[in-house]
Order: structure tokens, then sequence, then C-alpha cells
């Protein structure tokens, strides 16, 4: 399903270029908009992900491997390519007020994050020659991407000080803080089992160090989701209107879920299963919670469509 999704998104992608380029294009010119741009890498990282675990037992191995590293190439260039481009563009042309910062500057970020899981899993599939490459711009990507949500973390958490939380639906903005944190920790995890075969020298040190950064950063993920939950419910006694960024519910917990689980697999500790199970829960939650929500609005906007339709042929006769 995710597959035959991203094939239909990228098929209109290009028809919408090809209809009308400055359509798309000019989302640059908006630094709200722009910052979506980060999620056609990640949705491709994600693809590949399930090519390696799932896919091999679907379709011919060869096959789900060869997709995974095509996918994980045009992500790496689209995701490198825009950590660099948005920013760029937002020190260069727009003019931000303070409270303007927004969690969503970290949408361009972020797969650079993303990116540690598949470049793991990746690693046996390229040639000997290539490995340690391969391994090398997995941690580079994630060291960049890691430094540069910290840096948005700490002007989103000043944002929040000074300006208050943002209104109605967007303060599942909030959330989205949840996201780089959760995924650093699956991901370092990830990278350091594969070091072990490349890096055997080092891969000791690595996998000490990922225990460690693994714990220290699982609190405050932690605690950011405590608080996220905290401000979401107080904005629902008020108002909070259904909106697609809704969606911010599962992306954080789902990624956060699967840092947890790498912790209990290096630790074997009750306290990080115990902690899974609970993200577990609360992941599918939201998840069909949100798609209800998403399922209901789509069908009330098909039928507010077919009622104009009615109207204006109804009018149309009339006249």
């Amino acid at each position: 399903m995710a597959s035959a999704l991203l094939a239909a998104l990228v098929a209109l992608v290009n028809a919408s270029l090809a209809d009308d380029p400055s359509r798309l294009c000019g989302t640059y010119s908006d630094p709200s908009a722009m910052q979506a741009w980060g999620a056609p890498p990640m949705a491709c990282f994600t693809v590949a992900v399930g090519a390696l675990t799932i896919g091999r037992r679907l379709v011919v191995p060869a096959i789900a491997v060869h997709l995974a590293q095509g996918l994980f190439i045009a992500a790496v260039i689209g995701a490198l390519g825009l950590a660099f481009l948005i920013p760029f563009l937002m020190f260069t042309r727009h003019q931000l007020a303070s409270e303007a910062t927004s969690a969503t500057w970290l949408l361009p970020i972020v797969p650079l994050i993303v990116a540690s899981v598949p470049s793991a899993l990746l690693i046996p599939s390229w040639p000997a020659a290539l490995q340690s490459s391969m391994l090398a711009l997995g941690y580079a990507m994630w060291g960049c991407g890691i430094m540069l949500a910290m840096i948005v973390i700490v002007l989103y958490y000043a944002r929040l000080v000074q300006y208050r939380v943002p209104d109605g639906a967007l303060v599942t903005s909030v959330w989205l803080v949840v996201g780089p944190l959760g995924q650093s920790i699956a991901g370092f995890n990830a990278l350091d089992a594969a070091a072990s075969s490349v890096w055997p020298a080092p891969a000791t040190i690595l996998s000490g160090i990922g225990l460690a950064y693994g714990v220290a950063v699982w609190g405050f993920a932690a605690y950011w989701l405590v608080m996220a939950i905290a401000l979401t419910l107080r904005t629902a006694r008020t108002k909070l209107p259904f909106a697609l960024g809704w969606w911010a519910f599962t992306f954080p917990v789902g990624v956060l879920t699967a840092g947890t689980y790498s912790l209990a697999a290096l630790t074997a500790s009750p306290f990080f299963r115990s902690a899974g199970l609970v993200l577990l829960t609360l992941l599918a939650f939201m998840w069909v919670l949100v798609a209800v929500a998403t399922t209901r609005r789509a069908l009330a906007e098909l039928a507010a469509a077919e009622r104009r339709t009615r109207n204006e042929t109804s009018h149309g006769f009339a006249w």
C-alpha cells in the first residue's frame, strides 16, 4: 500500500509540474509551505525500509533490494539538497519574526536522521569496497541532522515560552519535536549494529556511545511527549478542529516506539520493554483516531462537493 501510494504521489507531482511548474515551485516562496518538501525523502526512506524488511518475502529478494537501493539513493540526494536549500532560502530570502518559529522547520532536517535506518539495513547489500563509505555517510547524515534539529528545538522552546502555544489545530506541531529525538535513537543503534561487521575496531565504543546517547535522549523525548499530550488536551477543551496536521500525532510516536524497542534489545531492561508496549498502544490508538477522523472528513467533503454539483445543475436547468 505504501509503495502504491508513493508511486501515485510521484505521478501526481510530475503531472502537476508538467501542467504548471510555477504552482509547485512557487511553494519555495512561502516559508511555511516549503518546509513540507522534507516529506518526499522521508517517504522514500520509509518504503525502502519496507522493501528490505517485508518486500523480500513478497517478491524476488533481489528486486526488493534493488528497489530499496534506488529509493535510498534518490532520497539521500533529496535529503541533502533540501536540508541545504530550504535553510539557505530562509537565511537569504525570508524575513521571519521570532513568533513565526515553528516545529515544521524540522521537516526538511529530519530526513537526514531518518536515513540512518535504511543506511544501516543496506550495508550488506553494497559491494565490499563501498560498505565503509556508506556507513560513514550514514553516521555523517545522522550527525548533521541531529545537530540542526537541536538548534531548531531550542528556538522552538524559546518561541513557546515567549509567545505561548499555537492555537487550534496548529498545536499538533508541538508533537513534531519528538520525531527527530526518537528517530535518532533508533538510527544510531541501527548504525552501531552495522558497524560491528564493517568497523570492528571502534564498534564497541560506538555501541557504548549509542546506548548512553539513547538513554539520555529517550528521557527528553518522553518528557516532550508528555508535554505535547498535555498541551493538546488543554487545547481540545476549547477547540481542536480536524486538519491533516493531526497526522503529526503518529510519526513522532512511531519513531519513539522504535527507539524504545531498540534500547530494550540492547539493555534487556523490563523498563524499556514496558515503555515500548505503552508507546505502541498509544501509537495504535492515535493512528486509528486520526485515520477515522480523516475518513470522516473526506466523506464529508465528497458529500459537500456532490451537493454543490447538484445545486449548480439544478440552477442551470432553472435558468
